[in-house]
């Protein structure tokens, strides 16, 4: 287990009093002390059998909160929404990777609009803010 609280990167004896910590778990660590229901919770989390009380609670919960219709569609909805995100950024990643190479080949500014208006299926107005973009 490492805790983590907000420390001043510039001076390490200011501390931000704000409450936060930030605690990481080790399922498989072999190092330091756990409690027996801290490591009971672990065994859960890496998949192992525990016959701890609240690890069967938690159990219980999880498997109906799986099956509350609600929550399903909420999380399919931000999963979906998530594969979009990750397609309009790797997108993005190729419009950006296209323009750089075009500069570095030296190819005429116009030519790269060209390229990226017929490659990505971009207004000029749009090519031309992507091209702006890079320098």
């Amino acid at each position: 287990m490492y805790t983590f609280e907000n420390v001043c990167k510039e001076d390490s004896e200011v501390i931000l009093n704000d409450g936060a910590k930030k605690v990481f778990l080790n399922a498989d660590g072999k190092n330091g002390t756990v409690s027996e229901e801290l490591k009971a919770f672990l065994d859960y989390v890496a998949g192992r059998p525990s016959e701890d009380i609240f690890v069967k609670k938690l159990k219980r919960a999880v498997e109906k909160a799986k099956k509350n219709r609600e929550w399903r569609h909420e999380y399919m909805t931000l999963l979906m929404r998530d594969r979009e995100n990750r397609k309009i950024g790797e997108k993005l990643g190729k419009i950006y990777e296209a323009i750089s190479m075009g500069k570095d080949y030296n190819i005429p500014e116009n030519e790269i609009l060209t390229r990226l208006q017929t490659k990505f299926g971009l207004t000029e107005e749009q090519a031309r803010a992507y091209l702006d973009e890079v320098e």
